[in-house]
């Protein structure tokens, strides 16, 4: 056996003959030394004569034999990001800014003809109905404030992998989100404690058992009828992406003293000199603390800063605790939010003629093809934009509406009928949306 450094080890399953085992061990990977880069070598050992062969293994019959073969496998998912460029000051205002600024640079327009058509066939009473976000009320029993919070932080701290919607529902028939929700429910039913010794530890192959969702596949090789072997699937990635959100939020909260997510955030939204909850203030916080919020890139020299999934984790805690405990949860700024841009967002607003896409990206966005980085956060980048203007013009249609209702309104009127229709923007090599 070959071990490789990063690599992983995938079942090879042999077939003898009569009272032979026969055993292959391989590597694939350009640092085997001794190997061809992409070339798959053979090594075999015939077990002459013997009922059973003890392999390094355990005990082969004769007529069955399991070694393993190191595959290299990506060790991290999505863009490492010094966090030099996180924001200075205000994190939203970082968002409106760095967004503007990159589509004015940008082949991307917003339409004010497209936003005043949204206003004028808006449908008010749909509006009032989709924009509360249903979707995160499930029918779970909750022994106290943190048991609840802790799970809705995880729904949201994991907020991402659309990118793999499709091979999703190719083996499990659910979509992202769902998920992400279906794996937040297998831990708290199954006992499973949310704590940050949990997320250091987790791995790949228990987030696939925890949240139910296949990471390889058996094939047999050209030529070798009488072998299967396995290799990883489309959502091994994804398991991979899970795995390595939790681990740096599980090393955090434990170097930091915090035993969950919910006792650091109880801790930084402690009521303070008399000043009112801020969402902003929990915005900053949560970026500053989780590498798994650090939701920006650099395009053309400038970063650009999104914050999806800090700013929709502040707006659930706000929705769902505002009431209970109103001194630490009802941000009295919750309407400087943004919208919460992932794949939905920007593909629904140019289905409605709001924005503009160029030719060529919406072509490989109708194709299904992966988009670059870049591409993908001009595309959000644009619905930050697109939102806030709709948002400003909307006093004589929905005087009181929020860019995070309008969000809500948007992703789910792109669960509706048809609109589910409409091929959203990929990108699997994030886990920021």
């Amino acid at each position: 056996r070959k071990v490789v450094p990063g690599a992983r080890s995938t079942l090879l399953t042999a077939v003898g003959v009569g009272d032979s085992a026969l055993g292959i061990v391989g590597c694939i990977d350009s640092e085997c030394q001794g190997f061809e880069k992409n070339t798959l070598q053979y090594t075999v050992t015939l077990f002459e004569n013997s009922k059973r062969a003890r392999t390094g293994f355990g005990t082969a019959e004769s007529f069955f034999s399991l070694f393993y073969m190191s595959l290299p496998e990506p060790t991290f998912i999505g863009e490492k990001q010094s966090t030099d460029l996180l924001h200075k000051g205000d994190p939203l205002l970082a968002v409106r800014t760095s967004c503007r600024e990159a589509i004015e640079n940008s082949a991307i327009e917003i339409s004010e003809n497209g936003v005043d058509d949204f206003l004028k066939s808006l449908n008010k009473l749909q509006f009032e109905e989709l924009s509360i976000d249903s979707t995160m009320r499930m029918p779970v029993r909750f022994d106290s404030l943190a048991q609840e919070l802790n799970f809705i932080a995880l729904i949201d701290l994991l907020n991402f992998g659309s990118g793999y919607r499709v091979p999703l529902h190719k083996y499990t028939g659910r979509g992202a989100f769902d998920t992400i929700r279906f794996g937040a429910m297998s831990f708290h039913i199954g006992g499973t404690p949310l704590t940050a010794a949990t997320f250091k530890n987790i791995t790949a192959f228990e987030i696939s058992e925890i949240f139910q969702f296949p990471i390889d596949r058996e094939y047999t090789p050209e030529g070798m009828p009488f072998v299967t072997m396995t290799e990883a699937n489309e959502l091994k990635r994804l398991a991979i992406g899970i795995a390595q959100v939790l681990n740096s939020t599980g090393e955090f909260l434990q170097s930091h003293g915090y035993q969950d997510l919910a006792s650091f955030i109880l801790d930084v939204t402690k009521p303070s000199g008399g000043n009112p909850p801020s969402a902003k203030n929990l915005v900053d916080h949560l970026i500053r603390a989780l590498p798994g919020l650090h939701d920006f890139t650099v395009i053309q020299g400038k970063t650009v800063y999104l914050y999806k999934k800090a700013q929709i984790l502040t707006y659930h805690v706000w929705m769902f605790f505002k009431d209970q405990d109103p001194d630490r949860f009802n941000f009295a700024d919750i309407k400087e939010l943004t919208i919460f841009s992932d794949n939905v967002i920007p593909t629904m607003l140019e289905h409605l003629k709001v924005i503009r896409l160029p030719d060529a990206l919406q072509q490989k966005i109708e194709a299904g093809q992966e988009l670059t980085t870049e591409e993908a956060y001009l595309a959000r980048a644009a619905a930050v934009v697109a939102c806030e203007r709709i948002v400003q013009k909307a006093h004589s249609t929905i005087p009181h509406m929020t860019e995070g209702e309008l969000d809500v309104y948007l992703w789910r009127l792109g669960k509706e009928g048809d609109y589910r229709k409409i091929v959203r923007l990929q990108l699997q090599d994030t886990v920021m949306f």
